[in-house]
């Protein structure tokens, strides 16, 4: 997460279309790639993670026992272009649709144009007893104000 200067700069840079609130910059490390050099699948999926705790940290979340946080719900992935060791992507995420418990992320990865894409349902619960629990009014707040939609 950056300035908007830099983030307009390096979403020109990689092709990304869209309005996206969080864009990093990542070189693809030897450990995400199978042996042909590509990056493996599931790695693609552990990009999206990083970018999810780090927006739920952002948004004001702590990963801390009795602590609410999001839990993967369901994951929808499309692989569109392969991409390699040492490869610089930019690693995208935005809020989609929110509702009382639960919210949407979109993510991308971007290299010369879109690369991957995967929407995840997330559900907040409390860390430690797993019961569902309302997203805080100040991380429903913030994700209004990154494009977030209500729903139901």
């Amino acid at each position: 997460m950056g300035t908007d200067d830099a983030m307009a700069a390096a979403a020109g840079e990689f092709g990304v279309e869209g309005h996206w609130p969080v864009l990093e910059r990542h070189r693809i490390r030897w450990a995400e790639c199978d042996m042909y050099a590509h990056v493996n699948h599931a790695a693609y999926l552990t990009l999206c993670e990083d970018l999810r705790v780090a927006h739920w940290v952002s948004l004001g979340g702590r990963f801390e026992p009795g602590e609410p946080g999001p839990v993967v719900a369901q994951l929808e992935a499309r692989y569109l272009r392969p991409l390699g060791f040492n490869d610089e992507v930019a690693l995208t995420l935005r809020p989609g649709a929110m509702r009382r418990t639960s919210f949407t992320h979109e993510y991308a990865v971007w290299r010369g144009g879109l690369a991957f894409s995967c929407k995840a349902v997330l559900v907040l619960v409390r860390h430690g007893g797993g019961e569902r629990v309302p997203i805080p009014p100040e991380a429903r707040r913030l994700l209004k104000e990154q494009g977030a939609v209500e729903e139901g």
